[in-house]
């Protein structure tokens, strides 16, 4: 299973370099898309042939995790060609505009969704933040969890439980006020659980490394760069 960052930061990119969230998993040759925030499509192009990309989970619906999903209808009208989206149904005007598009065949999902993609299966748990938002766990040669955004709560365990590596939004830093981990937490699953964590979501102006730098198990997120899980 390979894992490669399009973009790692929230909620708006880093000033000349960086993308907002979106994730790209390879697994034999399956692939899955995981968010497409500001930045990220034209990354997914340089990475990928476009017509094999047939899901995309979407974890929440900030801009910071759906806006290039608009420009990316029109490539798909382009190519045509057709991907299937994995996300919660919003009874919101954002939803509708971000999906009622014929190349997007919408699955809606909740904790009892059950998904199999080629050589992958992939289920979802809720998490904790300002909107609905869903973390996926990933089953193929490697079981990788992205929680999308969240604070700490129960269902973060069951991620680290399951999970060989976690893609955790959990690089604010201490004292941080807001819906999301912090490098603490990341700091306290590593101790508690064997998973490898893969810290994601930075703020532009905070850089986590150093804080991190004495736990082997956390890895702070590079962009275009593919993690072999």
């Amino acid at each position: 299973m390979e894992l490669t960052v399009l973009g790692k930061y929230g909620p708006y990119g880093k000033a000349g370099t960086g993308a907002a969230s979106g994730y790209l998993v390879k697994n034999q040759e399956d692939y899955l898309v995981m968010d497409m925030g500001s930045g990220t499509l034209s990354r997914l192009m340089a990475t990928v042939d476009i017509k094999k990309i047939n899901h995309i989970f979407i974890s929440h619906l900030h801009f910071d995790h759906t806006s290039d999903l608009l420009p990316f209808r029109y490539l798909l009208e382009e190519i045509n060609h057709t991907v299937n989206i994995y996300t919660h149904k919003e009874n919101t005007e954002w939803y509708k505009i971000l999906f009622e598009h014929p190349n997007f065949n919408v699955i809606n999902i909740d904790e009892n969704s059950n998904v199999k993609i080629g050589s992958m299966t992939i289920e979802f748990l809720q998490m904790r933040h300002t909107v609905t938002d869903y973390a996926v766990i990933i089953k193929g040669d490697k079981t990788l969890c992205y929680t999308g955004d969240t604070l700490y709560n129960e269902n973060i365990q069951r991620c680290f439980e399951k999970s060989d590596w976690v893609l955790a939004d959990c690089s604010k830093p201490k004292g941080f006020r807001g819906p999301h981990m912090t490098v603490s937490d990341a700091v306290n699953l590593s101790k508690k659980y064997p998973a490898k964590i893969i810290a994601t979501h930075l703020s532009a102006d905070f850089d986590p490394a150093e804080e991190i730098k004495a736990f082997p198990n956390i890895t702070v997120a590079e962009e275009l760069k593919t993690y072999i899980l």
